[in-house]
């Protein structure tokens, strides 16, 4: 017996060590060069102001934003003030991609440590499937690249459910304080993750064969103490920082939207691009693997509804599950701030379909994964620009939704500008990106400076050309994997 006991917890121990290697390995080529995105400039400077808060006792500092983001704020703090005391360094142009690169490399320790943990919920088969299909899909594994928030949103909400799951299976009290503890943690990443907290209260409540009542008491402890141990902020102000999350997230999240090239039409920050956006997109960014998980989860309601109406036979842990997202869904639909990688969320249950239905369709997901591997090499590293192949070519895509560069390939363009056109004065719409690794006093806001102290104006994909810059003409476009990022205009 306690042979047994040691070989399952060595193989459970193989298991998880063999996915987080793996997961880690494949994101490490170009690893904090691909891509500048300038919220990622924005977490830089709020991680600093975090830590600065925690080690001068100004707890009110460790309020980062309204996400609120505290968790991604200890990923890249903690290794950020290492990496000074080892080096010495601070940040400046000279300094940015060190730093890039440290943190985002803990931020894949982080998701490769969460990717296996939920492997380790499911059978042998099962979580090798799982973590399988979510490495081999390009949508999930380039944001997962990315310092921001929306991947490990999607980790901690499916691991609290996962826990749920396991408590109905095991019906231990463990499981009810991890189901809570990360789902706080995604409640701590970004404050959408409240949606799940009454369901999951109910959730448990339904399916829970006795103690209801001391079980939901178990999660709710869980769920409190969790934010309010690891948000230091809510040691001096509670009320004042909790309201002050649900007052920016509305205003901002949901009352306030995002510029987007929709259908041949453009929508500013104050308008909505509609409930269609989000089903294109989806055709757009998700791989016809996740497309054709969609289809088998849809079939699946059909027969349940067709032949399981009971109110029995309705109360378990799958359609508890499906309901669940369908809300989340709701939210982001209702929400005028629409945005690509909010769909991130609902890809890890459908991970999980296809791994438990792999036996059914064999052919069909292999020949599928097959299809991602290749978009995984022909995208590399830049994967956070992938299309569907079902869209054929670039500019179908864009037709459909304008794209964004979100800062992808900035520091190869910085080299290219560099090699081709000296180190020139740089005209953006959005400085902060190309900013931190260039001498700043040469990169200006083109809706606010002269064109007489421009040299160059990069524009990104579907930008304009404000009309006071009459003295530039489009030189050329730099292209990174067939797809025209930026036009370089100069002057003529």
């Amino acid at each position: 017996m306690k042979n047994k006991l040691l070989n399952s917890l060595n193989n459970r121990l193989v298991l998880f060590l063999t996915i987080f290697i793996f997961s880690v390995v494949i994101r490490l080529y170009y690893l904090g060069y691909e891509s500048i995105n300038p919220d990622a400039v924005n977490w830089h400077y709020r991680c600093q102001q975090f830590a600065n808060g925690i080690k001068y006792l100004q707890f009110e500092k460790t309020y980062p934003h309204y996400h609120p983001g505290v968790t991604l704020c200890y990923t890249m703090s903690v290794p950020t003030e290492i990496y000074k005391q080892i080096t010495g360094q601070i940040y400046n142009s000279n300094t940015y991609l060190n730093f890039n690169f440290v943190n985002s490399l803990s931020l894949i320790f982080v998701v490769s440590f969460l990717i296996s943990l939920i492997a380790l919920q499911f059978s042998l088969r099962e979580g090798v499937l799982f973590s399988l299909i979510l490495n081999l899909e390009p949508f999930f594994f380039g944001n997962s690249k990315l310092i921001h928030l929306d991947t490990l949103l999607s980790l901690f909400i499916f691991l609290s459910l996962i826990f749920i799951k396991n408590y109905l299976n095991s019906n231990s009290k463990k499981d009810l304080i991890y189901s809570g503890l990360f789902l706080a943690l995604g409640f701590l990443t970004k404050s959408v993750a409240i949606v799940f907290f009454p369901f999951s209260l109910i959730g448990i409540y339904l399916l829970s064969k006795s103690s209801k009542l001391k079980n939901v008491s178990v999660y709710l402890a869980s769920f409190i103490l969790t934010v309010f141990i690891l948000f230091p902020a809510m040691w001096v102000a509670p009320v004042q920082t909790i309201t002050r999350i649900f007052k920016e997230a509305d205003r901002v999240g949901v009352r306030t939207g995002h510029s987007e090239f929709f259908l041949g039409e453009y929508y500013d920050d104050t308008s909505d691009p509609g409930l269609l956006f989000y089903p294109v997109d989806a055709l757009i960014k998700y791989s016809p693997l996740i497309i054709f998980g969609i289809f088998l989860i849809a079939v699946c309601i059909f027969k349940f509804i067709q032949n399981n109406l009971s109110f029995k036979k309705f109360l378990n842990f799958e359609v508890f599950l499906l309901l669940i997202y369908f809300v989340y869904l709701f939210v982001i639909f209702y929400s005028d701030k629409k945005v690509d990688r909010y769909l991130l969320v609902l890809l890890p249950p459908i991970f999980y379909f296809l791994a438990h239905n792999f036996s059914k369709h064999v052919k069909t997901i292999l020949a599928l994964l097959v299809v991602n591997f290749i978009s995984m090499v022909y995208f590399s590293p830049f994967q956070f620009l992938y299309f569907s192949p079902i869209l054929m070519n670039y500019t179908n895509v864009n037709n459909l939704v304008g794209q964004k560069s979100f800062g992808m390939g900035m520091y190869d363009l910085r080299e290219y500008l560099k090699t081709n056109y000296g180190e020139k004065h740089l005209g953006f719409y959005d400085i902060k990106p190309m900013e931190t690794i260039y001498p700043n006093s040469k990169v200006h806001d083109i809706r606010e400076t002269s064109q007489s102290k421009v040299d160059i104006v990069i524009l990104s994909v579907n930008e304009v050309m404000p009309e006071k810059y009459t003295q530039f003409t489009k030189k050329e476009s730099f292209v990174i994997k067939g797809i025209p990022l930026y036009d370089i205009y100069t002057k003529n």
